[in-house]
């Protein structure tokens, strides 16, 4: 596993932090590193949530197929994965205070406040590295579909937390719309198809039918709370504090003064 350390011989241009999960995460590590040839080592890293249950095989495939792309096309080499994740510090985003968001915004969803745990959980990696940049596979649309936690004030949101900090956020595939753009990027030699891990809470939102849209959050959700309480807790996290619900109790408390 690659030792987290701040390493003098490592400038903010060769490096960059690149989130793994599903296809979009990878075709976003190989769209980021077409356009940015500087960067010439990528380290990635997986963040577990509590929530996820199935098959890590398909992770590790896709780590495979990352490795050898990034070899072939570009000659960066790819380190091995880093794991982490913080349950506490997701608790205080999405459990601790669902009722009081829910009761103050009209509706919540702990999507949200879980994109932004996993973006947090790449701040103390990427300044310990000085990563160019962390590399998100979020996109905006899916087809025709929209989920909560990637529109586009979720998505800004997340950047402009992690900028706080000085680490760039970064969404090479935001706007690939359309899955067929993803295939391009990942390519003929893509396998397709492997098992990829689930969430208990996917879906959450929707109706009985299961096709309803996806609530829509207001911009005083971000504004008020989620931008606030996330640059304390990045804050928190790039300086090894964790007393993280009160944090979050904190940027509540001030969301209404």
């Amino acid at each position: 596993m690659y030792p987290v350390r701040m390493d003098e011989t490592i400038s903010k241009t060769t490096i960059a932090i690149a989130e793994i999960s599903g296809a979009d995460s990878i075709a976003a590590a190989l769209r980021f590193c077409e356009l940015n040839p500087e960067v010439h080592t990528i380290l990635p890293s997986y963040v577990h949530t509590g929530t996820e249950f199935g098959d890590f095989g398909g992770i590790k495939g896709n780590l495979a197929f990352l490795g050898e792309e990034l070899q072939t096309r570009f000659g960066v080499e790819l380190l091995p994965l880093k794991e982490s994740g913080k349950p506490r510090l997701w608790a205080a985003l999405n459990g601790r205070f669902g009722s009081v968001l829910a009761e103050r915004y009209g509706t919540w969803v702990p999507c949200v406040g879980c994109h932004l745990y996993l973006h947090l959980m790449r701040v103390h990696l990427a300044r310990t590295t000085r990563a160019a940049a962390v590399i998100s596979g979020e996109r905006e649309w899916h087809g025709d579909r929209q989920k909560p936690n990637q529109v586009a004030l979720a998505l800004d949101a997340y950047a402009a937390v992690l900028a706080s900090v000085g680490v760039e956020l970064v969404y090479p595939v935001r706007d690939a719309a359309d899955g067929t753009q993803i295939d391009e990027i990942l390519g003929e030699r893509w396998p397709g198809g492997s098992p990829q891990l689930e969430c208990v809470l996917s879906g959450n939102y929707r109706g009985l039918g299961g096709g309803e849209a996806a609530p829509t959050l207001p911009s005083a959700f971000f504004d008020e709370f989620l931008i606030p309480a996330g640059t304390m807790l990045a804050d928190a996290v790039a300086n090894g504090r964790a007393n993280y619900d009160d944090i979050v109790a904190s940027a509540l408390r001030g969301a209404t003064a």
